[in-house]
């Protein structure tokens, strides 16, 4: 082999290893610049503090479900004597630490298309809500419309104070789709004569 072939050959060795390595670099810039700009299009709809959580009220299938805090113990308000399953409850509420949203419709005239009826005590929502309570005594009232038409997993959110309607994904109303008896802690104790 000449030297001019085995210049020639190491040449086109460095430039496709140039172009290679250019491809993979631009492919990561452009990931990264979509991942920013998917980061910018979604909004905190709800920001709360879930260590500071002393109840929940929330309605499911027609009934309200009650969950307080005591010392650290989550408890069914209503039954005392319920043990509740402590990391199911902490799970439903860690879906309220940041509940975002991918499309904010603002201030709408019509909030029913959303799910929502306006009554002269507020708004009803179409599929339930959520009231949360800080130890602050500070208060979080949280409806929740229909489904999106396009994705029935993500649902239109209103919540009390703000005239916006939120599209956010379903996950934490899913959590919040649980009786308090799917929600007891299952007994420990077996029959040890079986």
């Amino acid at each position: 082999m000449k030297k001019s072939q085995i210049i020639t050959l190491v040449v086109l060795v460095v430039v496709l290893g140039a172009c290679i390595a250019g491809y993979f670099v631009g492919k990561q810039y452009f990931a990264d610049k979509e991942k920013k700009e998917e980061a910018a299009k979604t909004t905190t709809a709800l920001k709360i503090d879930t260590s500071k959580v002393t109840g929940v009220a929330y309605s499911y299938n027609g009934k309200t479900f009650t969950i307080g805090k005591v010392g650290d113990i989550w408890t069914n308000v209503d039954d005392s004597k319920m043990k509740l399953n402590q990391m199911d409850v902490g799970t439903m509420i860690g879906t309220l630490r940041n509940i975002k949203a991918d499309t904010v419709i603002e201030n709408p005239k019509d909030i029913s298309q959303y799910g929502f009826t306006k009554t002269k005590n507020g708004i009803k929502p179409k599929t339930q809500e959520i009231y949360v309570k800080t130890g602050s005594d500070k208060y979080y009232d949280i409806f929740v419309g229909s489904p999106n038409p396009y994705n029935q997993s993500a649902y239109y959110v209103m919540i009390k104070g703000d005239n916006n309607v939120y599209l956010v994904d379903g996950g934490f109303t899913a959590e919040f789709s649980k009786t308090l008896n799917e929600l007891e802690q299952e007994s420990a104790t077996a029959d040890v004569n079986q």
